[in-house]
């Protein structure tokens, strides 16, 4: 995949931490201020700057707010599983909506259902066909999906647990918490496009590889019924995967610009189809450890597979007025959400 294919606004949130000078993965991040109301969509951004560019200089200040005295304090890093195997999934999808939903699903936003709505800026039809690997057509009203992914994740970073007993808000934040009166909305909105709504409180970076598969609804509902209702044999399952029931195969996807992915991809994970031609199919990696293996060596680590952010507001000392800014905020994600 060309890299050039995943930028910081993309709907496939599949990116790098910025790095510091010395190339060690900066932490900052967590714990930072977010406007999910205006600014989130474009997450690469909010979260770490141009990563994907190599110019994170002036991004971070204009997409995120400092919400913390000294938050680098208050921050975990947690090492996970080293596992290559058994993380491979299939999921079937009878609509888009349901693909985002499985695609986000380690991506959290408190009071909101549907996170991918706020995390995504564009839900038109050849953005999204361009970041899910598959053609514009593809998207039209009827088709049904199947994708097939593989996580891994190697690394989470966190705020600490009791964060709200030791950590403070920046002065000017109280103090602009203060001034907000109960009942006028107006101001909680003012608060939150200045600091923001929510802030960072945790994400884990990993690998992420994925393969959607676009099928006509009278295929997926028998790929369906034979393979989830009636367990069907690993050699069913990778003929319904095939080309002879898919109507588009979709392009192997995953972060980063090198080569030696894209190659190795190419020359391990071709099949033979019984319509006389070879396809590509990720299903390969099923149940063999080896490629698995092989694949992660030439992976990075760094692909964001999950975020969480939490509201700023659970900091607000006074009870009614804390009551009052989650009612306020809980209103506008829910409409935004309608209206996205």
């Amino acid at each position: 995949m060309n890299a050039g294919l995943v930028v910081a606004a993309a709907v496939l949130v599949l990116l790098q931490p910025a790095l510091r000078a010395d190339g060690t993965e900066a932490n900052v991040d967590v714990g930072r201020g977010v406007d999910v109301l205006q600014r989130f969509g474009i997450i690469g951004d909010v979260l770490f700057g141009d990563a994907l560019f190599g110019d994170v200089s002036n991004a971070e200040d204009t997409r995120t707010h400092d919400v913390f005295n000294d938050a680098d304090r208050f921050t975990e890093v947690f090492n996970m599983t080293k596992n290559h195997t058994n993380l491979l999934n299939l999921t079937f999808c009878p609509d888009l909506d349901c693909l985002f939903n499985v695609y986000f699903d380690g991506f959290q936003v408190e009071l909101s259902d549907t996170p991918w709505k706020l995390l995504t800026t564009s839900r038109q039809s050849h953005f999204i066909s361009e970041r899910f690997g598959v053609p514009e057509m593809a998207m039209e009203l009827g088709q049904k999906f199947v994708i097939v992914s593989y996580k891994r994740p190697v690394k989470r970073i966190k705020m600490i647990g009791n964060l709200t007993q030791l950590a403070e808000l920046k002065p000017t934040m109280i103090e602009k918490l203060k001034c907000t009166s109960i009942g006028i909305e107006s101001m909680v909105t003012d608060f939150i496009t200045e600091f923001g709504s929510h802030y960072i409180d945790e994400y884990t970076i990993g690998d992420s590889i994925f393969q959607v598969l676009v099928y006509l609804p009278v295929f997926y509902n028998r790929f369906y019924n034979s393979c989830v209702l009636n367990n069907c044999s690993e050699s069913d399952t990778v003929k319904w995967l095939s080309p002879m029931y898919t109507e588009y195969q979709g392009q192997v996807m995953w972060v980063g610009s090198k080569d030696a992915v894209d190659k190795w991809i190419n020359s391990n994970l071709q099949l033979d189809s019984q319509l006389g031609d070879t396809y590509i199919s990720l299903y390969a990696l099923k149940n063999r450890p080896d490629l698995c293996n092989e694949l992660v060596a030439l992976m990075d680590d760094r692909a964001v597979v999950g975020v969480h952010l939490k509201i700023i507001s659970t900091f607000i000392a006074d009870p009614v007025k804390r009551k009052w800014f989650r009612e306020v905020l809980d209103n506008h994600v829910k409409l935004r959400e309608v209206n996205l």
